[in-house]
């Protein structure tokens, strides 16, 4: 067995020995000062090579020049200034394998200083931490050295902000402290002590706890942890500003006041061993809490313009209370208008802040209300301003312009000044402030936005204001140009209007339209209109020929770009005269059946009618004409054939014409019949009944006039006008028995029975 072995280590022993070879290091980088270096110093790195080869060195990877030394096997180069890490590496050139050196430059630590201790509670451990001035940039050991009777030593690494600390029990009944400090690094180290302390002023009790608040209108109380201290202090603050804190005695319950409704506070408290000795401990966790609602103290900020559109009407604006001024949520506003005698109440949403009022003179007052009532009614008089004012301004910068106006000589007292101003299209958000004196300076304006506003001075016999019209701190051309449309057109003239511009693309104060005409020679005619109005009537037009049309806007900076074009032709002559034509179409057709509608009256049918028996001629129809006569002849001829009792002679009938009592000629007709008998062999003929049946034709046509009508009948009978029958009217006839002649239809019942 011993044999095997020794057999196998002769195998074996030849492979250990190139692995060893293999296993040495091609070169080996050297400094002449060492790795850590003192900022800003000169040295010499050194490669030396096992083997002879070509020999490379580099710095920060990149390939240097370097000097041969006196040995063959080994390359040097000389470094200066080195202010950063560098790194080193040499290798042969035919082989990859590299060896190197990392030069760290650095510090001597600085003596220590700030040295602050600190024991956790009256039995805890001691943490002292101190600085070492600049930071060293190389690994420094911070050292504490503690003599209790006994000199012990407690060492840490110095953090990478430049901080030592350390951290030692206390043994036995210490009462005073003895440390001294050492900081060392490569390239230096100091020591700085003794330093003593006595260990009841290191003292720092625990962090301390709020465990919950209860709040009223204007105090709070704090529920704390229970600890046995002696001293606590309270700070309470609103959004990060801290309003004030207290000392008082450690107790469960803490109780702040002089606190303001409606508000919340944060809390936070810390607290010490007594106020001679000890340290005070951290501030516990922030702990909020809401105290309770007031009603109101404070008067509303109320002001009103004058409503550019109607005269009698104001706008009232009022701002809205501050967080501490409405202590507690403004639910609502009321707003009270007295006239004379009168007063109307109107109770707004908390969201509002003005209000349109109409009336000539009149007292409004405004209230904020709350949960817990509403605030001292603010009272403003409406009266038409006078306008005795005139207000210079000076633009100061991108966001500020500054007023003045003379002062108003009132005797007895100042005058109080109100300057108010918007920005055009945002009237509802007003901004105004109250001065005492001749000039102010507005802040907080934007660029390119354009401000309307007013001074107004409050005098006992009414208010006197000066108007400022068109204010921008900086502006530039539009950058939009109006879009125009056609309203309406004629032959010789067109209306045009054009939407207004955005005001965030107006970049400023608008001054002016511009209308620019293009006609087919090549011509422009343009015509400027007023910035308050959107359309313009162009006259003078050419009919039946087209134009090109567009507009511009202007501010003080310029002319902006024009809008889109507007192509048009104008209404030739011929469609002129056909809508003329159309139009008194129209207007005879609606005067036909205006006058339809009115001759469906009965009362306009009578007068109508009247008037046309008066234009046509009189015609006396001859009763003997009638078909009803006729037939009656016959009958009768008939009878006395078939009758042998009667005599060869027919009896007559006569109708003649009586004459109307007042004068009146052919409106009745009388009839006569006469009764007779004969014998068989003579005829007798006698009269036994004469019947005169009178027939008034005019009756069936008016059914009975006044006396007023029967005169106007008389007066047109004078002048030998006879009554006529219209047509076109509804029959004037209703019964059944007609006498119908060629002309006309009068009422024959009564003339005879035809049965």
């Amino acid at each position: 067995m011993s044999s095997q072995c020794a057999w196998l280590m002769l195998v074996t022993f030849p492979f250990f020995l190139m692995a060893g070879a293999q296993e040495k290091p091609v070169c080996t980088a050297l400094s002449n000062i060492g790795k850590e270096v003192l900022v800003g110093s000169n040295l010499t790195v050194s490669c030396v090579f096992s083997k002879t080869c070509t020999q490379i060195i580099f710095r920060d990877n990149e390939e240097i020049k370097n000097k041969q030394s006196s040995s063959l096997n080994e390359v040097s180069v000389d470094v200066k200034d080195v202010t950063e890490l560098s790194i080193f590496t040499c290798r042969c050139k035919e082989d990859p394998e590299p060896c190197g050196i990392d030069i760290t430059p650095g510090y001597p630590p600085d003596i220590p200083e700030n040295l602050t201790c600190v024991r956790k509670t009256e039995y805890g451990n001691v943490t002292c931490t101190w600085k070492i001035g600049r930071e060293t940039k190389i690994m420094t050991i911070c050292q504490l050295w503690v003599y209790d009777g006994h000199l012990l030593s407690y060492s840490s690494v110095m953090s990478s902000t430049g901080l030592c600390f350390s951290t030692f029990p206390i043994r036995g009944s210490m009462l005073q402290l003895s440390l001294t400090l050492n900081v060392s690094n490569s390239l230096g180290s100091k020591v700085s002590g003794p330093h003593n302390f006595t260990l009841r002023n290191i003292v720092k009790p625990s962090r301390p706890n709020i465990t919950h608040i209860d709040c009223f209108s204007r105090r709070c109380h704090l529920h704390t942890d229970n600890h046995s201290m002696n001293l606590v202090e309270v700070q309470y603050k609103v959004e990060n500003q801290i309003l004030g804190s207290l000392q008082t005695g450690a107790e469960p319950i803490l109780n702040v006041s002089s606190l303001h409704p409606y508000t919340t506070y944060k809390f936070r408290i810390r607290r010490k061993i007594n106020r001679e000795v000890g340290l005070w401990s951290d501030w516990s966790l922030e702990k909020e809490a809401e105290t309770k609602e007031e009603a109101p103290d404070t008067e509303l900020d109320v002001w009103y313009m004058q409503e550019i559109k109607s005269k009698n009407c104001f706008r009232i604006f009022w701002k809205k209370l501050s967080k501490s001024e409405a202590k507690g949520k403004i639910l609502r506003y009321k707003i009270s208008v007295q006239v004379e005698k009168k007063r109307n109440l109107t109770i707004l949403d908390a969201n509002i802040t003005n209000r349109l009022i109409c009336c000539s003179s009149c007292s409004v007052s405004v209230s904020a209300i709350n949960s817990k009532g509403q605030s001292p009614a603010k009272f403003i008089n409406l009266r038409f301003p006078d306008s005795v004012l005139d207000v210079e301004s000076q633009i100061l910068s991108n966001d500020s312009i500054a007023l003045s106006w003379p002062e108003l000589a009132i005797a007895g007292h100042k005058t109080e000044y109100v300057v108010h101003w918007y920005a055009v299209g945002e009237k509802e958000k007003l901004s105004w402030i109250r001065v005492m004196n001749t000039s102010i300076e507005v802040t907080g304006l934007q660029p390119h936005k354009c401000y309307h506003g007013a001074v107004t001075a409050l005098r006992s016999n009414g208010p006197a204001v000066a108007s400022i019209q068109g204010i921008s701190t900086w502006q530039s051309v539009p950058e939009q140009g109006p879009v125009p449309q056609q309203s309406s057109k004629k032959s010789e003239s067109l209306e045009v209007k054009w939407s207004t511009i955005p005001q965030d693309k107006i970049r400023g104060c608008l001054r002016r339209y511009s209308i620019y005409l293009n006609k087919l020679n090549g011509s422009i005619e343009h015509f400027s209109v007023e910035y308050t109005k959107t359309q313009y009537t162009i006259s003078g037009l050419s009919p039946g020929e087209c134009y090109n049309l567009w507009v511009t806007a202007w501010t003080d900076a310029g002319e902006g770009p024009k809008g889109s074009d507007l192509p048009f032709c104008t209404l030739p002559d011929s469609e002129k005269l056909l809508s003329l034509v159309i139009l008194a179409g129209g207007t005879v057709l609606l005067i036909c059946l205006i006058i339809l509608c009115v001759c469906q009256f009965s009362s306009v049918q009578k007068r109508f009618l009247r008037c046309c028996q008066c234009l046509l001629p009189t015609v006396i129809p001859d009763p003997a004409n009638s078909k009803c006569a006729r037939e009656y002849v016959v009958d009768q001829f008939q009878h006395h054939q078939s009758d042998s009792s009667m005599s060869e002679d027919p009896d007559i009938m006569e109708v003649q014409e009586v004459p109307y009592h007042s004068g009146f000629t052919c409106n009745y007709i009388k009839s006569f019949s006469q009764e007779s008998t004969s014998s068989d062999t003579t005829q007798i003929t006698r009269t036994t009944d004469v019947t005169g049946d009178y027939i008034y034709t005019r009756g069936a046509i008016s059914g009975g006039e006044e006396e007023e009508e029967d005169e106007e009948e008389r007066s047109f009978d004078e002048f030998g006008f006879r009554p006529c029958i219209n047509p076109f009217l509804e029959p004037l006839v209703l019964s059944n028995g007609k006498l119908k002649l060629d002309a006309v239809i009068i009422n024959c019942s009564e003339f005879m029975d035809c049965t």
